[in-house]
């Protein structure tokens, strides 16, 4: 199935608010594709017919954040753009785009440590077509960006996104083993510093 074709699905976001709940009361781990039925009140067969496992549909969780994201970009974009107005801070999303939630048990950073956590090829496979999906959705922002003359001409797109994406990858674990609050950072900062660097 084309997961980028089900975002719109009524069930299918509705299963994705379940899985959510029960992530964030029972942990990764814990949260079983029965738990999902059972408090959904779909069937086995509703559940299967958009992913083969948990870790798939925690894979599209990830995926829907990022969706729900991209879509915010380009509410705010526009909105901007029709008001005339400047569009600095609306690109300051490109780096929140790589940076999530300071928070270490924002869903996307607990279901991303516990898929990092996974060793089989299936893991394997959706935590790169995240990473893929990331790093071009980001290289679209970025490029939109230098059209609207935010972002400098001169910055490969590509290689941005990809500095961005391993910022925020390190930034996710560091999120998670930090008991300190003032270890955390601020992602315009992050933004800020590549920026300079690839100018």
């Amino acid at each position: 199935m084309n997961h980028s074709t089900i975002y719109n699905n009524q069930s299918f976001q509705h299963i994705l608010s379940v899985t959510e709940e029960i992530i964030l009361e029972k942990g990764c781990r814990n949260t079983t594709l029965k738990d999902i039925i059972e408090r959904s009140g779909l069937s086995k067969g509703a559940i299967y017919h958009y992913v083969e496992s948990k870790d798939e549909l925690f894979g599209l969780i990830l995926q829907s954040k990022i969706e729900e994201m991209n879509e915010k970009f380009h509410m705010t974009i526009t909105r901007s753009i029709k008001e005339g107005s400047s569009n600095q801070g609306s690109f300051s999303m490109v780096s929140q785009f790589f940076y999530s939630r300071q928070n270490a048990h924002d869903i996307g950073n607990l279901i991303f440590i516990y898929l990092l956590s996974q060793d089989n090829e299936k893991v394997r496979k959706i935590l790169n077509d995240i990473y893929r999906y990331s790093k071009d959705t980001g290289a679209k922002w970025i490029k939109m960006g230098q059209d609207n003359g935010v972002i400098p001409a001169n910055i490969d797109a590509e290689k941005m996104a990809k500095l961005m994406i391993t910022f925020s990858y390190g930034l996710r674990v560091t999120q998670i083993l930090s008991t300190e609050e003032t270890d955390n950072v601020d992602s315009s900062d992050i933004f800020k510093v590549i920026m300079k660097t690839l100018t």
